[in-house]
């Protein structure tokens, strides 16, 4: 009897490093995740925020992502939006795996008084996070609409 009450922790705590090493393998070698790297403004300047995004089957899903994830804000909350809160995703579009088109809807332009960053620098930010997260892509054409920006 005593020798089973000895054991007993012995296989608890073997059971509980199998479970750590499991999930921590599953976390970090999950290969349907992708690190992105998000850009937005701060109170001075601007940083980034790591996030892990599933991967999508296309370039264009994973750039449609990317952009629904900038639409969707900032976590820290000393960071501002790069994109006004309603704005939403009409098309986005890659031509010979090098030219992006990217459609908005007239949110992108025309929002209300709480939104502080002005449109040239708001598609500047918009096309230095695309480049940095694709950095394949050479050309980057924005509009609103169908009018380019």
């Amino acid at each position: 009897m005593k020798l089973k009450l000895k054991r007993r922790p012995v296989i608890l705590i073997s059971v509980l490093a199998l479970i750590f090493v499991i999930s921590m393998s599953v976390y970090f070698y999950n290969n349907n995740l992708v690190r992105r790297v998000l850009f937005f403004p701060g109170r001075s300047s601007f940083s980034g925020e790591m996030r892990r995004v599933p991967k999508q089957n296309t370039v264009e899903g994973d750039v449609e992502l990317l952009i629904r994830e900038l639409i969707l804000g900032p976590y820290q909350i000393d960071h501002l939006r790069t994109v006004p809160e309603n704005t939403k995703l009409q098309n986005l579009l890659i031509r010979d795996k090098s030219l992006l088109y990217v459609d908005f809807s007239a949110d992108l332009v025309v929002y209300d008084d709480n939104f502080s960053i002005v449109t040239e620098k708001m598609t500047t930010l918009i096309r230095r996070n695309i480049i940095y997260n694709f950095p394949f892509l050479e050309e980057i054409t924005l509009s609103v609409d169908g009018q380019t920006l």
